[in-house]
């Protein structure tokens, strides 16, 4: 496998293995207690726009052509994309991040092709920021490249989606030029499409959309590449059959002509015309064979990717129950037909009885020590989400300046302790990780700790803890575990990190940490010689609580110190500036770490019940460096 390759497959894939479905393993349950294989149907109109107020008799499903009852039914109606009053609420993601996975959404993985030439560019990245422009509540998107670049995997930051699609080589490690693997015939590309769609395949319940830019895709070769495009081909359609994964083609190329240009130094030939027809019916293959279609708009690519979206605004969810489960390996046929006219139904094709596709049933060692469970927890493309929790990580660098520490703030909420008659301590598990680009792994911390709550001993409760891990500078995916030990529940919560090069850039800011209650704690143990105070991952606070931000301001080791200035701004949700705050900045305040300490007390008293945007902003020069947390008062 190319080395490149690797690289897409695992951000996507290797994150997959051992992935259950939302409840936790498949084939998904419904509320009758039957274990079901569940099927989500859109059904469009001549215009294909989604039809809505079909009812469960309106469908038929047939399972390897025989006719199966529809034991469960559900109609999905997602929320229209509604612009908020402030652009900062769309543009700016939270600094903490749940495992919150059950709201209703699409799943959206952008593929952008090897085969884009540098004048297609433009085009082929007008299409992708389209695709994230339309993402609506409870979507989450992920980009992938089939060759050269750096993918995102799974999360609703549209600015790390965006950042993935304008910049893909940012965050390449040092000495790694990202130079093109090679691609025998051109596989890569289909290669890359079946391991998406088999990451995909355990994920019920959710549209589940392919975005493919590019302007060629190889799938058929009557020379020597015929048989590796065949096995390839096979293999991609095969995966998204089972995964009900819905392909759209973009190609950047635009409408072609074969008028003749000044630059021409003869008349054209018809050749030109015969390979555009290929190349597009290349393009056109995936997307006939799942219910999508090829897009040959560039120009109005918003428009387009509009009408992409509106197709799956609705949809439906059946459910029936397997015929012959006992057969493990084997892949069963799908088909779901609607009692209307003039419609067309895209529907997952079949399935595997076991869940997956024999080939990739592979198994996440335990790292560090820890239990299956807690390892199982953070090796899926999904979070576990049988215990609720919040997670935020922030980097600071160590004094000098050249790697950095991760402290990492877990909150676990409305967790049950069920002993009876008094209050007793129980125990859980923490693991967290922290993966590269290819998703290997590049630390992790383990501990166990004991909690007592405060509250009647048969009450949920809610606690934090925090974990520590050295790293050198680069973009990470975060991802943390809970295991309570008297429940025999876990849950986890995966979120990204950009980590500064704090000794080369000339100014740079630690992540943010926010401390709250009665009065600021003594920083536990494992941070204190980073924070002064107790961090939290809450960021819905009571009005007149007392609540503090900090964030620790570098210089770094190219250039000699210059003076500069600090800004602390909170903004409503009306984008109105209700508190700013700008200090100077002089060399002498740093200390020999060539490091400042920041602090800002929020005036939560002041303020009214609503969501807001805390952003401080550090400038030297025409040097700048800005950390956000988005907060709510009650």
């Amino acid at each position: 496998m190319p080395r490149v390759f690797v690289g897409v497959t695992c951000a996507i894939g290797l994150f997959a293995l051992g992935l259950q479905a939302r409840q936790g393993q498949p084939p998904v349950t419904f509320r009758s207690g039957v274990d079901l294989v569940d099927v989500d149907v859109s059904v469009l109109d001549r215009h294909r726009l989604p039809v809505r107020g079909l009812t469960r008799s309106d469908f038929s499903l047939f399972e390897d052509g025989e006719p199966r009852p529809i034991a469960a039914f559900t109609a999905v109606d997602l929320p229209p994309r509604v612009l908020p009053s402030a652009a900062w609420m769309a543009d700016v993601a939270p600094d903490v991040l749940d495992n919150d996975v059950a709201r209703e959404g699409r799943l959206v993985v952008i593929l952008i092709d090897r085969n884009i030439s540098f004048e297609q560019q433009p085009a082929a990245v007008r299409y992708a920021e389209a695709a994230v422009n339309q993402l609506r509540p409870g979507d989450l998107a992920a980009v992938a490249y089939s060759s050269f670049g750096i993918p995102q995997n799974f999360t609703a930051d549209r600015q790390r989606l965006l950042a993935a699609i304008r910049q893909p080589s940012r965050g390449l490690p040092r000495g790694d030029a990202g130079s093109l693997a090679e691609c025998m015939c051109g596989t890569c590309s289909l290669q890359t499409v079946g391991t998406i769609a088999e990451a995909l395949l355990p994920v019920r319940q959710r549209r589940k959309v392919l975005f493919i830019i590019g302007n060629n895709l190889p799938g058929r070769s009557t020379g020597r590449c015929g048989g590796a495009l065949a096995a390839e081909r096979e293999r991609a359609m095969r995966a998204l059959e089972a995964a009900n994964v819905t392909v759209y083609a973009f190609d950047p190329s635009g409408l072609e002509t074969q008028a003749v240009t000044a630059s021409a130094s003869s008349m054209p030939t018809a050749r030109p015309a015969v390979a555009a027809m290929v190349r597009r019916g290349n393009l056109s293959l995936l997307p006939d064979h799942t219910g999508g279609r090829l897009i040959l708009d560039p120009v109005r690519a918003a428009d387009r990717m509009a009408e992409v979206f509106r197709e799956s605004d609705a949809y439906y969810v059946l459910g029936f129950q397997a015929g012959s489960p006992q057969m493990r390996s084997r892949f069963h046929d799908i088909r779901v037909k609607v009692a209307r006219r003039d419609v067309s139904v895209q529907a997952r094709r079949g399935y595997y009885a076991d869940g997956a596709a024999p080939a990739t049933k592979r198994r996440v060692p335990p790292p560090n020590d820890a239990s299956t469970r807690l390892a199982n927890a953070i090796a899926g493309l999904w979070p576990k989400t049988d215990v609720s929790l919040l997670m935020s990580a922030a980097p600071f660098a160590t004094p000098d300046l050249q790697s950095a520490v991760l402290a990492i703030v877990v909150g676990v909420r409305g967790q049950a302790v069920r002993v009876s008659g008094t209050t007793m301590p129980t125990t859980a598990d923490v693991l967290a990780g922290v993966f590269d680009r290819n998703g290997r792994e590049l630390g992790s911390a383990r501990q166990t700790i004991e909690l007592t709550p405060h509250q009647p001993s048969d009450q949920p409760f809610d606690y934090e803890t925090v974990s520590r891990i050295a790293l050198k500078p680069g973009r990470y995916e975060v991802r943390t575990a809970v295991e309570d030990n008297r429940s025999d529940r876990a849950g986890s919560v995966y979120g990204y990190v950009d980590v500064p090069d704090f000794a080369r850039e000339p100014v740079s800011l630690s992540g943010l940490i926010v401390e709250a209650g009665p009065a600021i704690l003594e920083a536990p143990p494992i941070l204190r010689d980073l924070v002064p105070g107790m961090p939290t991952a809450r960021r819905v606070f009571a009005r007149g609580e007392r609540v503090s931000a900090f964030v620790r301001l570098y210089q770094g080791l190219s250039r000699a110190m210059i003076p500069g200035y600090l800004t602390a701004e909170i903004r409503d949700d009306q984008n109105q500036s209700v508190f700013h705050q700008e200090s100077r900045i002089l060399p002498e305040q740093f200390g020999a770490g060539r490091a400042m300490d920041f602090s800002l007390d929020v005036p939560t008293d002041r303020l009214p019940a609503g969501a807001y945007l805390l952003s401080i902003e550090a400038r030297h020069g025409n040097e700048t460096a800005r950390r956000d947390a988005r907060f709510s008062l009650k």
